[in-house]
């Protein structure tokens, strides 16, 4: 077993047990059993209010506790935001993510939010579109999937149909709470997706189809655990793609109104400057940049751990173990992003979520993001065909997104945060128009005469925005297993991808870890 292995099977078996209603934590109980007037004088600092931090904070300030974010945008929610030009309102990240029925929807509902949340459907669970094939694969339902790819490859169907076959009985194991020794799901917590899809498969082109959600995870299949894909591509099989309306901007206030409604503040266009300790090597304050200390007892860091390691506190003060789980890992890759306003609507396509697999084979060895972006595997996003008036009045609102190596960009590095952004902006507007082209010629013919808003984000834009290294998107890459929440300094907890692996979901996740593990060491210290 690969530790890429033991990685995914560990942290999507967290994701089990609360998904099937697992109460190990007793959120009310554990809240409950905190003597008021001890918690009150137990001040936490939060530093960054990305989706680990916003959930770690709504979980301890409905707990009691004075809670504090520092955030060093002017927004909460990190890559879960949105931003404005002209008439559109543009998502810098979500496209869809599986909310009903998962894990999102148990930690809403703990924090009292889920009757406020308002979702939108996805209205397909995918189209692909290669220079061979063109096929939709319909949401909420997996014998649809099996048909339309059977429909396209009728020489690879008896492995198409064992395959998605596969994948919901480990769905159908995991909300049964099943853990026998012959299951699917400790089948396949064995191998990489890789090769559980040459177990069933010979054709390049139907394992592209099968592995194309692997761009959420950043890794390619040889990589990738076959439980771990199972699991999140399952979900979406079988649940379909949510949307939080009316942007993911409006999800990360909803968490931010419910920390400052459990008493906390949040603290925008600030950044983490210092951690400062008490002899005993335990967290006393946050010093901000600019200069202000907020006193703390613990702190939840939803910043990037190579970040909080060596800047915001020396390294000397983690443990050898810890350091040298830190320096093993790599930061996930980062993404190209265009958004696109039109000066019209796009008409005769009701697809919502759309792949460009360019030669349509899945290539073995071949990590994403490698390569000029510009003929990059990418995906289009029609965010119109989601719900009604999603933009406005006759106007349209896309997307195209990639992976993106940082390697590429780090020449134009120094140049950039100095302002020098000529032949940055460059290189940042062929790969955009060269994306454009490739929708234009295959899909949506005329859209360049249509576009009145267009904004490209490359890695270097994620570091600015969010500082995380790399301009990574997922935290740290997902060839070992997740760091987990618990650090060696008294009273330091990590929340977020960087602790929990990348996504809304294990962002959500850490996020909840964090705060069960702070809530517990309180307990156990306060006697």
């Amino acid at each position: 077993m690969t530790s890429h292995t033991h990685l995914s099977r560990r942290q999507f078996i967290r994701g089990v047990a609360l998904a099937a209603g697992s109460t190990a934590l007793g959120w009310d109980a554990l809240a409950a059993s905190i003597r008021e007037p001890a918690r009150s004088d137990f001040p936490v600092v939060i530093i960054g209010a990305g989706l680990g931090g916003l959930i770690s904070g709504a979980y301890l300030a409905r707990a009691g506790f004075p809670v504090t974010v520092l955030e060093q945008h002017a927004v909460p929610g990190g890559y879960a935001s949105a931003f404005d030009r002209g008439d559109f309102t543009f998502d810098v990240s979500l496209h869809a993510t599986v909310v009903e029925g998962a894990v999102p929807q148990k930690i809403l509902t703990e924090l009292g939010l889920w009757d406020r949340i308002e979702l939108a459907h996805a209205p397909e669970l995918r189209r692909i579109v290669a220079d061979g094939y063109d096929v939709t694969l319909p949401a909420r339902d997996p014998d649809g999937v099996k048909a339309a790819l059977s429909q396209a490859f009728p020489t690879e169907r008896q492995g198409i149909h064992g395959f998605y076959s596969e994948m919901v009985q480990v769905i159908e194991e995991m909300n049964q709470g099943r853990r026998s020794s012959n299951s699917m799901m400790q089948q396949l917590s064995k191998i990489s997706l890789a090769q559980w899809m040459d177990r069933q498969v010979s054709r390049p082109e139907v394992k592209a189809c099968m592995s194309v959600f692997s761009g959420y995870y950043g890794v390619e299949p040889d990589r990738i655990n076959a439980l771990f894909y199972a699991i999140a591509t399952g979900e979406y099989l079988v649940h379909g793609g949510q949307y939080y309306k009316s942007r993911s901007q409006d999800f990360s206030d909803l968490l931010a109104g419910a920390i400052e409604g459990g008493g906390g503040q949040m603290v925008y266009n600030t950044r983490a400057r210092e951690i400062r300790r008490d002899k005993k090597g335990a967290v006393t304050a946050v010093v901000d940049d600019r200069g202000i200390a907020h006193p703390a007892r613990a702190v939840v860091a939803n910043c990037p751990v190579p970040t909080l390691v060596g800047e915001l506190l020396p390294r000397q003060a983690f443990s050898r173990d810890f350091l040298t789980a830190v320096d093993r890992r790599n930061p996930s890759l980062a993404s190209f992003i265009v958004w696109l306003g039109l000066d019209r609507p796009v008409s005769g396509i009701g697809d919502y979520e759309i792949d460009f697999l360019g030669d349509g084979r899945l290539i073995p060895g071949r990590r994403p993001g490698q390569g000029d972006p510009a003929r990059a595997k990418f995906s289009l996003n029609l965010y119109d065909n989601l719900y009604p008036d999603y933009s406005a009045p006759g106007k349209s609102t896309l997307s195209l997104v990639c992976l993106a190596d940082y390697a590429p960009w780090k020449r134009y590095e120094a140049d950039y945060f100095q302002g020098r952004k000529a032949a940055y902006n460059k290189e940042k507007d062929r790969i955009a128009e060269a994306l454009v082209r490739r929708v234009e010629k295959q899909l949506i013919f005329g859209l360049s005469e249509r576009i009145e808003v267009m904004e490209a984000a490359t890695p270097l834009t994620n570091v600015f925005y969010t500082g995380n290294p790399g301009g990574a998107i997922y935290g740290y890459d997902r060839d070992l297993p997740p760091l987990g929440v618990k650090t060696p300094v008294p009273g330091l907890y990590l929340a977020g991808s960087w602790a929990n692996g990348g996504g809304y979901t294990p962002a959500m996740m850490g996020g909840r870890e964090a705060a069960g593990a702070l809530i517990r060491d309180f307990r156990r210290s306060a006697g």
